[in-house]
């Protein structure tokens, strides 16, 4: 393996929390729950950001940097959460897929949207990762494809 890709997996890499108390279970990934509007940065990178729909609220990204990602879960499907780019110059790529079809970025999406009324349900997912200081690749799954969509 080049020593570039090596660097790049190092980029990537999850950080991850040891656990000393019990090493049986290894590993335990860094987690942050929202419950109204949250603002994330870079530090918040690697992390798994369980969303608590109960209130509508905003989750807005850092500025697009290479590396930084993101993995977004749905833990209330009461009301609407919304993830908002930082800038509208960044892009999201790639789309979200539902066993009923899928909805797929556009030039002028700003930000995800978990839809309480569109069938947005607790389990439903997004991960980002920046790919260029531009560009937010996006994978996800959701209930419906008018649960979790792009806006």
């Amino acid at each position: 393996m080049s020593k570039r890709s090596v660097n790049l997996l190092r980029k990537m890499a999850v950080p991850a929390l040891y656990n000393s108390d019990n090493p049986q279970t290894g590993l335990v990934l860094a987690t942050k729950t929202t419950t109204a509007d949250t603002t994330l940065t870079a530090a918040d990178s690697g992390k798994v950001i369980f969303l608590d729909g109960s209130t509508t609220h905003d989750v807005t990204l850092p500025s697009a940097a290479s590396g930084l990602n993101f993995t977004f879960f749905l833990i209330d499907a009461t009301a609407d959460v919304d993830i908002v780019q930082a800038a509208a110059t960044e892009d999201f790529v790639g789309n979200i897929t539902a066993h009923n079809g899928k909805d797929t970025a556009g030039a002028s999406d700003t930000k995800i949207i978990f839809d309480q009324t569109g069938g947005a349900a607790v389990g439903d997912w997004v991960q980002l990762i920046c790919y260029n200081d531009d560009d937010w690749y996006v994978v996800g799954l959701s209930n419906t494809a008018a649960a979790v969509v792009f806006g």
